[in-house]
């Protein structure tokens, strides 16, 4: 697991790997290194329930499993620990906000494979506005049917115009498990009444229900018009999962507050272990057409992408190789690439084009001038 190198400071898609940000001003900066002990966190973190810690016991057997990386934080759960920002923080066209967290999942959580393991967790990190307004969050919140790893943004319209969008899971695809047939029975106390309630559970059931004992590293980048939410599942820099909340309303308030443990002070019978709170403001990457791969510059391996799917229906074809979103790659796609040409900074190090790709561009600017019928 990353640490960083700061402790709490003020200043000023799927399986690909995500754009690096240029960082304008880091707000918080939280890796618990800093403090002696559990007090000495709880006098920054208003209302702090839990313990600063060193190690994890997944098996409660007394022999961590996690050791050697220096202090997080264990929160149980049902409460808010809170930090107050210095003054509200707003997205724009030229500066966004992103919050990154590490959350460390113990998988004692309801799973309909393995139903000894009922921990119900609903917890998070959180960017939101006290009056209360916009709410930007992270974390778990599961139930028998519902996904484990989790994002919610409300007062915001989610991409298919539902309004106040509650807590939606990564969608990290489905798993086919043969258990006792079509079905497969998942036996817990439902209302708390102490009563043991059978529920029948889909055999197509999510993968992220029951992902494993691990760090994840959560992302929100907070733009002025969306939210973009990513999860990266085995910490090894690509955020291998995304959604994204779009057409927020212009009047989006800044946020102020930064909170972290059960998201409003819900109930949470399971705890959740918490490091590298980071929140920043930094520059909106606006993008150039034609960069296909995100890079920041139009160039061979744009081209290279549209070659490489020339005359694909999409899919089975790339994606990224149909900008024009015509479900076909052709000369309209192509287009997009060689009109904007050497557009952005080239990366460090570029491609040489091949004597072929060289004569395939040639031929594009003559294609340029026509369009597919």
């Amino acid at each position: 697991m990353r640490k960083f190198a700061l402790g709490l400071g003020c200043a000023a898609l799927l399986g690909i790997a995500s754009p690096s940000f240029a960082v304008i001003g880091v707000i918080v900066n939280e890796d618990f290194e800093s403090y002696a002990n559990t007090a000495a966190m709880s006098a920054v973190w208003a209302g702090f329930d839990g313990v600063l810690a060193n190690e994890i016991d997944d098996d409660f057997d007394l022999v961590p499993e996690v050791t050697g990386i220096g202090n997080f934080a264990f929160h149980p759960g049902g409460s808010i620990n809170t930090l107050d920002l210095a003054s509200p923080i707003f997205a724009t066209n030229d500066e966004w906000i992103q919050l990154t967290v590490d959350i460390y999942d113990n998988d004692l959580s309801i799973d309909p494979f393995f139903p000894e393991s009922n921990e119900n967790k609903r917890m998070g990190v959180g960017l939101r506005s006290t009056a209360p307004a916009n709410i930007v969050e992270l974390g778990m919140w599961n139930n028998p049917f519902g996904a484990h790893h989790s994002f919610r943004g409300t007062l915001f319209q989610s991409i298919n115009g539902t309004p106040n969008p509650n807590w939606q899971g990564f969608d990290m695809g489905v798993v086919d498990r043969d258990v006792n047939g079509d079905t497969i029975i998942l036996d817990f106390d439902n209302n708390g009444n102490g009563v043991i309630d059978p529920w029948e559970v889909e055999v197509d059931a999510p993968v992220n229900i029951f992902s494993g004992a691990k760090w994840y590293t959560y992302r929100a980048t907070i733009k002025p018009e969306a939210v973009l939410y990513e999860i990266d599942v085995d910490q090894d820099g690509t955020f291998d999962f995304s959604a994204e909340h779009i057409d927020m309303p212009a009047t989006v308030d800044g946020f102020n507050q930064l909170r972290f443990g059960s998201p409003s002070g819900v109930s949470s019978s399971g705890g959740v272990t918490f490091d590298n709170i980071v929140l920043e403001i930094i520059a909106a990457v606006n993008p150039i057409v034609g960069d296909l791969n995100s890079d920041g510059f139009v160039g061979i391996d744009d081209l290279n992408i549209v070659l490489g799917n020339w005359n694909l229906t999409v899919p089975p074809g790339d994606p990224l190789a149909d900008p024009s979103g015509d479900g076909f790659v052709g000369i309209d796609d192509l287009n997009q690439v060689l009109g904007n040409w050497n557009a952005g900074t080239p990366p460090a190090a570029s491609a040489v084009p091949e004597p072929a790709t060289l004569a395939l561009l040639g031929l594009g600017g003559v294609a340029m001038l026509r369009r597919r019928r």
